[in-house]
């Protein structure tokens, strides 16, 4: 490790401390030094963008989100570090837009999904005059008329961008009538004081009042029962319609086609029979049809501005013609367009669905093994130069490039040993195992890493595993002596107790002795040592048995 990335890391070490006890100033001063000494690495950024975000001061803190997704695209943390210092500019839409992005990467992020449901709620409540809301008044009885008014629409659009002009518009009755309408009650009424009573003379306070007569008990009246009014007759329109709906159920796709058709010469405007035969089409597999009349019904619902509701229905039909035909980006855009008119749990799951395609979809397109080696040679050159936060971003780009390489993930591995990110070294080195369980250096690599976290145990097991393939490897056999020493010298510093206490710890270790069989063999063992031979015969028995000394439970002689 070079001497300024040994530095950063000291200093990013010092701002995880500062911020862990909320000393957020602090922790701001150490992740600036580790910016000075490591400007291309990420995480840098998006710590002092947490700790600017902690101070309210969510203008630094979003420059900072900003640079870390510039230098990491694909990092779903930087996007909800965007997403918080947004929300905290109540730039809502945008603070969404941030957190749909970083689900676009890692669709169970809890903590993206939590902020976004935070957004939605304070975004329900900072403007009610939202794109579905207009809608609303576009078509409802009492406010439709407005908009062929200029000046209302002029008030209409200024209150949508700026809710707090509200209050300006206020003694327009027809904003009040507006606002009414997407609250849901009469404001109107609002103000209106009851009928006075005419107050009472004197003589008329202290008139004495006649003693009033019985009167014979009033019969208890019996409920009216009221009864539900039958719904409007069908029209013909309508009628033809269900006849189709039915043919489709029957897979009558001609036939339904006829009655939509017969539909829509009764009412060229039923946007419902239109988007039902797009379903017809689909079914057929004729696309250009379903496509061109998906199209046709949103020009029409534009032109007579019907529910909001009815033109998610066909953009998502839509959507899914394009799924059919593997046209992604498009399906994307028609999802899209339908969750922005109604956002239901229908429109919600396509959403998910498509940004999980379009991400596979994304990766499968960026795959080329030629530039994926450019990239990997790139990271070894950085590597030889002792440039590890750079060789780490050349080998992220060349396994994006061909994620099947196993020479890369092995790569990787040895670089984030020299950062002593053993952990994600040691990761790394399993990926390569799994993509090429004979490529020996998989498990020098990790075996390498767990020496380093002193988890000599489970390195002398990769060691080991490595040894089953080559057994005669000479890098090997040296790594398994010096962990064996290792092991064996840590073991004897510690008491009988402590060992037992240590190797408890390892799950491993811990179901073996609670195994009542591998008990009741030890005892034998114990008991009778000629018995140990025929146990060991067995090679399970054998290899747990191995392991149980290795972990200094066992001890031989």
């Amino acid at each position: 490790m070079s001497d300024n990335s040994q530095k950063a890391l000291e200093a990013k070490n010092k701002g995880n401390s500062a911020f862990s006890a909320k000393n957020y100033q602090e922790a701001i001063q150490h992740f600036t030094d580790a910016i000075q000494l490591d400007p291309t690495n990420h995480i840098l950024f998006s710590n002092r963008s947490a700790s600017y975000n902690a101070l309210n001061q969510f203008d630094k803190a979003l420059e900072d989100a900003n640079s870390t997704i510039t230098l990491k695209p694909d990092w779903s943390k930087g996007y909800l570090r965007q997403a918080n210092a947004l929300f905290g500019q109540s730039k809502l839409e945008e603070a969404e837009e941030a957190c749909n992005k970083g689900l676009s990467y890692e669709p169970d992020n809890a903590q993206l999904k939590s902020l976004q449901q935070d957004i939605t709620g304070a975004n329900s409540m900072s403007n009610p005059f939202t794109p579905a809301s207009i809608n609303t008044l576009k078509t409802n009885p009492k406010t439709k008329d407005f908009f062929s008014q200029p000046d209302y629409l002029m008030k209409i659009a200024d209150l949508s961008s700026n809710p707090k002009n509200l209050t300006k518009y206020m003694d327009d009755p027809r904003i009040t009538k507006s606002l009414g309408v997407i609250l849901g009650f009469d404001l109107d009424s609002f103000g209106q004081q009851p009928p006075q009573q005419p107050t009472p003379t004197p003589q008329q306070q202290y008139k004495p009042q006649p003693t009033p007569t019985p009167q014979p008990p009033k019969p208890t009246p019996q409920p009216v029962k009221k009864e539900t009014p039958p719904p409007p007759p069908k029209t013909d329109a309508e009628k033809q319609r269900d006849l189709g709906n039915q043919a489709y159920k029957e897979k009558k796709f001609e036939e339904a086609i006829k009655h939509y058709d017969q539909a829509l010469e009764l009412d060229p405007n039923d946007i419902l029979a239109m988007n039902n035969k797009v379903a017809v089409y689909l079914e057929q597999q004729n696309f250009a049809e379903a496509e061109s009349s998906a199209k046709k019904a949103l020009a029409k619902a534009d032109e007579i501005r019907a529910d909001y509701r009815i033109k998610s229905k066909v953009y998502t039909r839509l959507g899914n013609v394009y799924l059919k035909q593997d046209r992604v980006a498009d399906a994307y855009k028609a999802y899209s367009s339908a969750i922005l008119e109604d956002k239901n749990p229908e429109t919600s799951a396509n959403m998910k669905k498509i940004e999980k395609i379009k991400k596979e979809h994304d990766d499968k397109a960026y795959i080329n093994p030629e530039l994926s080696l450019v990239a990997k040679n790139q990271g070894i050159e950085h590597f030889k130069k002792g440039e590890f936060p750079e060789a780490i971003k050349s080998f992220e780009e060349a396994i994006r490039r061909n994620p099947q390489d196993h020479t890369i993930y092995s790569n990787r591995s040895a670089t984030y040993a020299k950062l002593c990110e053993y952990p994600l070294a040691s990761k790394d080195a399993d990926k390569c195992i799994e993509l090429d369980p004979k490529f020996i250096k998989g498990y020098i690599r990790k075996g390498n890493a767990l020496f380093a976290m002193r988890e000599y145990q489970k390195a002398l097991e990769a060691f080991d595993q490595g040894l089953r393939i080559d057994e005669n490897n000479q890098e090997l056999l040296d790594l398994s002596r010096k962990t064996v020493f290792a092991l064996n010298k840590s073991q004897n510093e510690m008491t009988d107790e402590e060992r037992l206490e240590q190797a408890s710890k390892d799950p491993e270790i811990s179901a073996i002795l609670q195994d009542p069989v591998m008990n009741q063999i030890l005892k034998d063992m114990s008991s009778n040592p000629s018995a140990a031979q025929n146990h060991l015969k067995n090679p399970v028995i054998a290899e747990k048995f191995k392991k149980l000394v290795r972990a200094g439970v066992v001890k031989l002689g």
